[in-house]
């Protein structure tokens, strides 16, 4: 199974709970892609709480990051998917009430994690993953990098 990743750095969000941070969404009519890692490394020394959740409707995004043959691991061809990871939006995406995985990071700069998911979570045909702050505090600028199979 082909393997992808993409790396960006999101934008601060509103002090809003259930604000999104980024969203590895899947366009494809039929075809399913599945989340192996999820990394996260904060750039600001504030502290933050991230989660992780299904997203089923994209939002009207205003910065996209496109996949492309250097996303591929072995750098052969673009992601079939034409799967897509947005960072900023000018209308929220929609995701589920149930939280997949949450993490509560100290106000260092280069804190994180690394989500590594030994069964990987699919992301069928028109959904997505939404990665996030839960509460009611600016989830402020980090490093993103997702990586997954298709």
């Amino acid at each position: 199974m082909p393997r992808y990743g993409a790396g960006v750095r999101t934008a601060a969000t509103a002090a809003t709970a259930d604000t999104a941070a980024a969203v590895l969404w899947n366009p494809h009519g039929s075809i399913s892609i599945f989340l192996r890692e999820v990394w996260w490394f904060k750039t600001v020394a504030t502290a933050d709480n991230v989660c992780l959740a299904r997203a089923s409707a994209r939002g009207t995004q205003t910065t996209t990051f496109t996949p492309d043959i250097d996303s591929h691991f072995a750098r052969r061809y673009a992601p079939v998917s034409g799967a897509v990871v947005d960072s900023a939006w000018s209308a929220q995406p929609t995701k589920d009430l149930t939280y997949l995985a949450r993490a509560n990071l100290p106000a260092a700069i280069g804190s994180g994690f690394v989500w590594v998911f030994a069964e990987a979570i699919e992301i069928p045909a028109g959904q997505g993953i939404w990665i996030g702050t839960p509460v009611a505090t600016i989830l402020q600028p980090s490093d993103l990098t997702v990586v997954w199979d298709e």
